[in-house]
């Protein structure tokens, strides 16, 4: 071989590695400056995730209500201006009255343990008269504690953060109007947004799909079927306290909605205690009407009516839904309550593609 020739292919190989090399490193670089700006768009996304996470979910229930829309006003900006509000109108309404009527009721509970004129102490009073919380009370004040303090100190920090609460806060305004923002959008350009995930997803076309609708079946089952039968567990128990004469009938409510969401935990902690109380009080009557109703509730309302609201939507079973709904509250806050079964959701979906994955070689080597 010419001796210029093997120069000149040893020179075009070299250029050839380096370039190689080159690529190489210039994907590597590709890869990380990906991955930054990645993870800095999820960095700016997680101080407003609450009202992602509610701007997503509110389309997903409201969605039927939006197609019927649609199908009547044939522009879509105004059928998705009018679906969001409705959405809107939805929530403020009694969003509104039920901050109203928390606000109200927790200055009531507060103006309650004060001291009288005749400087009589009416929570010590009311205690002393249940037989077993009588012995309670003695011993306590044995032991030097003062339960008239003590217990204007626990019912004021509860009341006071209830009417922290029912106030708002200019956060919660901010992330409110964003989700309807995001709302807005969704409901607008429904399919771009499909369509965008899908494409950026390594996934087929089929299995995108079926990781969607088992996102929006755990959206559907733990937030739609979950608020009605808390709204309803809520509503009875709060006039169930209201007929019988119990204190802070609404507060009482709220708690039970809020006990409600929980799964396996429900608003027996609140209607049981008030059982046994009335119990103790000599009040049977009134006992057994609240124990009668509770279970009714519980069989009907959480159970029956759930599992017709769900319809065939996915209900996980009641530890990993716990799991999963109790981890999301403590990662996410309230915005928990959806993305903790929503992740559960879809890992197991994803599981379900890589099983079928790899059931489909098995099936065709066979």
């Amino acid at each position: 071989m010419n001796p210029i020739m093997a120069q000149n292919q040893v020179k075009s190989l070299h250029t050839k590695n380096e370039r190689a090399t080159s690529d190489r490193y210039r994907l590597w670089a590709l890869a990380l400056l990906t991955f930054i700006l990645v993870a800095l768009c999820i960095w700016l996304t997680i101080p407003f995730l609450p009202a992602v996470t509610w701007g997503v979910a509110l389309a997903i229930i409201a969605w039927p209500m939006h197609r019927w829309l649609s199908s009547r006003i044939s522009y879509p900006n105004v059928a998705a201006a009018a679906s969001t509000l409705v959405v809107v109108i939805g929530i403020l309404g009694p969003g509104i009255w039920v901050g109203y009527r928390l606000a109200s009721e927790a200055r009531n509970a507060a103006q309650s343990v004060q001291t009288d004129a005749n400087g009589h102490t009416p929570v010590r009073d009311t205690l002393v008269q249940v037989p077993g919380i009588r012995q309670v009370v003695a011993w306590m004040e044995q032991l030097n504690v003062d339960v008239e303090t003590e217990a204007r100190t626990l019912i004021r920090s509860y009341t006071q953060n209830i009417t922290d609460l029912a106030q708002g806060s200019v956060n919660a305004a901010i992330q409110f109007l964003l989700a309807v923002f995001i709302l807005f959008f969704i409901f607008k350009e429904r399919q771009f947004f499909l369509t965008s995930i899908r494409e950026l997803l390594p996934m087929a076309p089929a299995e995108s799909d079926h990781v969607f609708r088992r996102f929006e079946d755990s959206v559907h089952a733990n937030v739609y079927a979950t608020l009605i039968t808390s709204v309803i567990d809520a509503t009875g128990g709060g006039l169930m306290f209201w007929l019988l004469g119990l204190p802070a009938p609404f507060i009482w409510a709220a708690v039970m909605f809020v006990l409600s969401l929980l799964p396996i935990v429900g608003a027996g902690l609140v209607w049981g205690p008030a059982v046994i109380y009335l119990a103790l009080v000599g009040q049977w009557l009134g006992a057994v009407g609240l124990l009668a109703w509770g279970l009714l509730s519980f069989f009907i309302v959480d159970n029956i009516l759930y599992v017709r609201l769900a319809g065939k939507r996915m209900r996980m079973h009641p530890v990993p839904a716990l799991i999963a709904f109790l981890g999301g509250l403590a990662l996410f806050g309230v915005s928990g309550m959806i993305l903790g079964p929503a992740i559960l959701a879809v890992t197991i979906a994803v599981l379900d593609v890589w099983r079928e994955r790899v059931k489909t070689p098995a099936a065709e080597s066979a």
